[in-house]
């Protein structure tokens, strides 16, 4: 999913509640990770509660931190997204006629998968081969997180649409696992790992199977919900989104609100009522961008503490410093000296 696009939806709180499930599950105490993302524990453990694209796409990075080194939880996470948490886009691919409607409706309103890998459709001889993941829009440091998720998630989606499902394989970019899961014995089909694309490769005449809840009248009820959601999201209120994408393409240094509002065509005044309408305020747009980018020069660049200090806007390495640890919970040059 497009960063943008993310960032201006509000969606359902349900991959918030698997992934602090997960959480608990595996003893990691989650309330600190969702204050984090700026989600309210009463926010989170309401069945019928929403979050915003941002809160969501935060958790999910402080999940991946918090959990990098416990064996086999991104996958086993993603296997409990089972296809009705999709809410309406889950309905409109049940109720499609085939195969290959279900996943044209999946590809339409991806932007309601909580997913920021680029799902699409390929074919091979004129016929729908399968359905691969793009994950170029996705941060370094939540790529493997994301696609090994997916290896779950994406299978018990396509299960979920019809049992038995035709898959032939799974191959996937991430680097062969040590994490001792046999995925083929998990999901069912051999699993090709170090591939050059993330793909779910299908067996021939998979396209034109029949859905067993098949429905024209319930599709498209549901299909037009989810571009009704979409489209809310695009044009009601895709501030948060703009200005996170703003942000993110400031080569040195960040504009302030107000150079921001100027960029984005409004006042200062309206910018700040459109963050607080999604509980954010300018610093914590800015302070997400500013971590995420001090966490990848300190993995990926030989550049000094105090460079990278700079290079984000502030004035001193020890006022820099103390907003990374305020972010990670430890100083850059832990964070940096950390073993990988």
């Amino acid at each position: 999913m497009k960063i943008e696009l993310l960032g201006s939806m509000r969606m359902p709180n349900q991959s918030v509640r698997i992934m602090r499930a997960a959480l608990d599950e595996a003893g990691v105490n989650p309330l600190p990770l969702l204050a984090e993302a700026g989600i309210a524990v009463a926010e989170a453990d309401d069945p019928q509660g929403e979050v915003s694209g941002l809160q969501e796409l935060r958790f999910q990075e402080e999940f991946a931190k918090a959990t990098r080194d416990i064996p086999g939880l991104w996958f086993h996470t993603g296997m409990r997204y089972r296809l009705m948490t999709y809410g309406p886009l889950g309905l409109a691919v049940l109720s499609a006629g085939t195969v290959h409607d279900g996943l044209k409706v999946l590809v339409a309103f991806q932007a309601l998968t909580y997913s920021l890998l680029q799902y699409r459709l390929y074919e091979e001889n004129g016929a729908l081969a399968g359905m691969e993941a793009d994950d170029s829009n996705v941060a370094p440091d939540l790529r493997e997180f994301c696609l090994v998720r997916s290896l779950g998630s994406a299978t018990t989606f396509l299960k979920d649409m019809r049992q038995p499902f035709p898959l032939a394989r799974i191959e996937s970019s991430v680097s062969p696992r040590s994490d001792g899961i046999d995925y083929a014995a998990e999901l069912g089909v051999p699993v090709v790992f170090g591939a050059p694309v993330t793909r779910w490769v299908f067996q021939p005449g998979a396209a034109d199977l029949a859905l067993p809840m098949a429905s024209p009248l319930l599709e498209q009820t549901y299909q037009q919900l989810c571009a009704r959601l979409i489209d809310e999201a695009q044009v009601s209120d895709d501030m948060v989104g703009r200005l996170y994408s703003l942000l993110v393409r400031s080569s040195r240094g960040f504009p302030s609100a107000a150079q921001a509002a100027a960029e984005l065509a409004v006042s200062e005044r309206t910018l700040h009522r459109r963050l607080a309408k999604q509980n954010l305020g300018f610093g914590d747009v800015l302070d997400q961008v500013r971590e995420q980018r001090a966490c990848y020069l300190l993995d990926r660049s030989h550049l000094s503490v105090e460079a990278i200090g700079e290079m984000l806007g502030f004035a001193e390495t020890a006022s820099f410093s103390r907003a990374f640890k305020r972010w990670t919970g430890v100083s850059p040059i832990k964070f940096r000296q950390r073993p990988r």
